[in-house]
């Protein structure tokens, strides 16, 4: 069975909203979602298209945040790691997983798909 296995934000810090989010399945699918002014109305267009497509979130469900390398030590880096305090906090009200991806991690999107 396909499940939901993280939902990537590409909320760059040198730009404004509207952004967009990229969900990822175990099948290694994605589907993007666009226009989203900000991380609660993501997250309501998360539940909306979940519930519309029948889509289970796998267990290990996770929130993603890029660590973009070009914001570090720039006038936005304290944007970037507010954007990621905003997203963990959400993944930690939700109990879902939260986690970065880029910069020196080693990780990418599908460091988080499952074997499904």
């Amino acid at each position: 069975m396909r499940e939901l296995c993280y939902a990537l934000f590409h909320c760059d810090p040198f730009t404004e909203p509207p952004f967009e989010f990229e969900l990822g399945f175990s099948d290694h699918s994605t589907f993007s979602i666009n226009g989203c002014d900000h991380i609660p109305d993501a997250l309501e267009k998360l539940d909306l298209h979940c519930t519309a497509e029948s889509i289970i979130k796998a267990v290990h469900f996770t929130l993603l945040y890029p660590i973009y390398l070009k914001a570090m030590e720039s006038d936005v880096e304290n944007k970037m790691h507010m954007i990621a305090s905003l997203i963990k906090t959400q993944a930690d009200d939700n109990k879902w997983n939260f986690g970065r991806i880029g910069g020196y991690t080693g990780m990418t999107p599908e460091s988080y798909l499952s074997n499904g």
